[in-house]
This record gives C-alpha cells, structure tokens and sequence, in this order.
C-alpha cells in the first residue's frame, strides 16, 4: 500500500510539474528537438516548419517543401538517432533555412545532433540548432551533413543536394 502511495505522490507532482511547464508555453530546446523530430518521422512537415524561429522563415511553405524534398530525396527520417558528434572528416553541407535568410544574430543557442540511413543505404548526419533564451525554444537551423571521403561519395553529396534545392 505504502508503494501504490509514493507511486500516486510521484505521479500528481510529474502531472503538475508537466502542466505547470506547458501553462507557461516554455518548451526546453530537448522537448523542440524531440517534437520536431517526431514531426519528421511522422511526415508532418507543416508542423516541423512552424517549430522554426520567424526571423529565420518568412515563408514556412517553402521551409515546409524544402523538408519534404530532404525526405523524398533521402530518406531515412524513420532512422534518425542522437549522436554525440558529428564525423570527422569533410561533409558537404545544407543547411534549412538558407542562411541567407537569416538577418538576426542568437547569443546562445544549443546544438543536437542526429544521424540517420538514407533510402541508399548510406549515412547522412544531421544538426539541430535551436534557440536557448528564457522564452520558449525555438529552431533557428536543420543542417544536412553528407559525409565525403572519396569521388564516389562527393558525387552522391552533391546529387542529393542538388535535388533538394531544385
């Protein structure tokens, strides 16, 4: 009995925690992280766009497009995993939004990193920067990584970058 009442006591203060947490609207960079990820597994890319910062996407359709196309392109969304480090060596880079769009600067922001195995059975590594202020976070980037060791693997990389900024 004296279990069932620590694990009801530990269960109401979770609850009101976790309420208090979302009354507040702040959301941590890790649960962004999380959601957003989950937005693209499940192929709800309207939803991963609108986690982006306003500054960084005045156009959350063609943000929207642009993770489709990663994914048509791709792949491997329903793979993707946290990893502690990016590789070393060269990668051939994309990053969404352009940065060219971006025309804010962020003090502080918090990087996750991902990794995952495209429809090719290659690897493809993934960048998560988000916004680490006291108001809610926020996505300021998603960068693709395609790592390059050889002709064969530049190539590919360029393709699949090519092909998603089409």
């Amino acid at each position: 009995m004296r279990f069932i009442l620590v694990g009801l006591g530990t269960l109401v203060l979770f609850a009101s925690v976790t309420s208090q947490a979302a009354g507040n609207g702040s959301a941590s960079p890790a649960v962004v992280a999380d959601n957003f990820v989950d937005a693209l597994k499940h192929h709800r890319f309207k939803d991963a766009a609108a986690m982006f910062v306003p500054e960084a996407v005045q156009d959350t359709g063609g943000t929207e497009r642009t993770l489709m196309r990663v994914d048509e392109s791709l792949g491997g969304f329903s793979t993707i995993r946290p990893v502690a480090t990016l590789p070393d060596g060269k990668s051939v880079k994309l990053e969404v939004p352009m940065p060219k769009n971006i025309s804010f600067k962020v003090q502080r922001f918090v990087q996750i990193r991902y990794a995952s195995t495209a429809s090719d059975g290659q690897p493809v590594f993934y960048e998560l920067n988000l916004t680490s202020d006291n108001m809610p976070s926020k996505i300021l980037s998603f960068g693709l990584h395609f790592p390059v060791k050889d002709a064969q693997s530049t190539k590919r990389a360029n393709q699949l970058v090519g092909a998603i900024n089409r």
